[in-house]
């Protein structure tokens, strides 16, 4: 039975459908609304077109409990190792499960298999989804906030929590500023196949530009490996890039990863953007909420972002059922401090474990380079220093605590 109270969620990508599960699940008397602005997709992409999402083993745990892992395992690629190093110089390091007693140090999911299964679920319990709507203004101020829509609803609502990414015009309708980074570089994503069996081995390649990382996909056959490749490549040198033709841009890929997997037998489709840090001035006015990447962008070198945002909406699901449950009004800051103070940690956490790593790396010079080689080296050679970055990986913040 629904008490009353009513959170709208405005986009229907994979955090803002975690989200709304998490809510319907720990809190299930709420009345849960999402608004997406484009149709959802149906059918199978090509398979060297898909992309895909890491999840560490804490963000599993979250997907067994919100009744979700049994539909998705059979589309994931486990990761059993992580094979670190830096192009064009002798340090590197190897982490496996094996050695941190887990069945996986993580899973790459298809992002439309993952998708699927979130909207499945999110109307499975519930959650009134409405697509394609689309979101014209906000309306902040009043008694509760508003959500003017394009098919002329204005809807009411206890939280609206906006995860739709970064839409400056809803910032500065709400009065929250956001600072605007540039990192200097693009993100090229896609697929490529090798030859062989999948052996679950992801690669995390730093280059004198920045990092690459090459993470296994589920294989369609046993005689091909499929993996889901994330380069990092400077803005001034994007534009060449992505007019290669092919044939060409295969070679400079393998040129840059290198031929511990043999030849590239082929690539799907590219996709590119810059590489921002987007950084907004607060996540909360007036009845209304950031999350996913609305709150925090993320450079892809370790693939936490989605992690982070299952972790959130674990958190926000938490504290709004405590709410409900005492009979707090679920919009106001009181029954959000607890929520907001978490996950402003988590962010940080994560923000400067990440930022630091690519910066660490994307720097060049001499007197840097031996310190990373000798760093790779250690972390090859000393198991405790492995196990702690490796934990960091699978969603745990040492190497003694348990997932969570």
């Amino acid at each position: 039975m629904r008490d009353g109270q009513r959170v709208l969620i405005l986009g229907g990508g994979l955090a803002g459908l975690s989200f709304a599960i998490a809510l319907a699940t720990e809190a299930p008397t709420l009345d849960v609304t999402l608004l997406e602005a484009h149709p959802f997709r149906s059918g199978t992409p090509n398979p060297m077109d898909t992309r895909g999402s890491a999840l560490n083993l804490h963000s599993v745990e979250l997907l067994k409990r919100w009744d979700l892992w049994s539909a998705l395992a059979s589309h994931t690629g486990a990761i059993g190792d992580i094979h670190v190093s830096h192009r064009g110089h002798f340090g590197s390091a190897l982490m496996t499960a094996e050695e941190l007693d887990v069945p996986a140090l993580g899973y790459v999911v298809e992002n439309h298999e993952l998708g699927r299964a979130l909207l499945a679920r999110a109307e499975h319990l519930g959650v009134n989804v409405r697509a394609p709507v689309r979101c014209v203004s906000l309306e902040a101020g009043a008694e509760k906030p508003a959500v003017l829509t394009d098919e002329g609803d204005r809807l009411t609502a206890d939280l609206v929590l906006l995860a739709a990414g970064v839409a400056k015009e809803w910032f500065e309708g709400l009065g929250i500023g956001v600072e605007e980074r540039p990192t200097g570089n693009h993100a090229v994503v896609f697929n490529a196949s090798f030859p062989g069996v999948q052996q679950g081995r992801a690669f995390e390649r730093f280059t004198p530009h920045g990092p690459l990382a090459v993470l296994p996909l589920p294989s369609l056959a046993r005689s091909e490996q499929r993996f889901n490749v994330v380069w990092s490549v400077p803005d001034k040198g994007i534009e060449t890039l992505s007019s290669l033709e092919n044939e060409t841009f295969i070679s400079a890929f393998q040129n840059v990863f290198g031929w511990r997997l043999g030849r590239v037998s082929d690539v799907g489709q590219r996709s590119q953007w810059p590489l921002l840090r987007l950084i907004a001035s607060e996540q909360y006015r007036s009845g209304f909420l950031l999350v996913g990447n609305a709150a925090h962008t993320l450079h892809p070198v370790a693939g936490q972002g989605l992690n982070l945002s299952l972790r959130e909406a674990d958190l926000l699901a938490s504290e709004l059922a405590i709410a409900v449950r005492e009979g707090h009004p679920i919009g106001q800051v009181g029954s959000l401090k607890r929520y907001l103070e978490q996950a402003t940690d988590e962010q940080h956490f994560i923000t400067r474990s990440t930022d630091l790593l690519a910066t660490l790396f994307n720097r060049r010079g001499p007197l840097l380079d031996a310190p990373r080689n000798l760093s790779l080296a250690l972390l090859d050679l000393v198991p405790a220093a492995r196990a702690r970055v490796a934990n960091l990986g699978i969603g745990q913040r040492s190497a003694g605590s348990a997932l969570g």
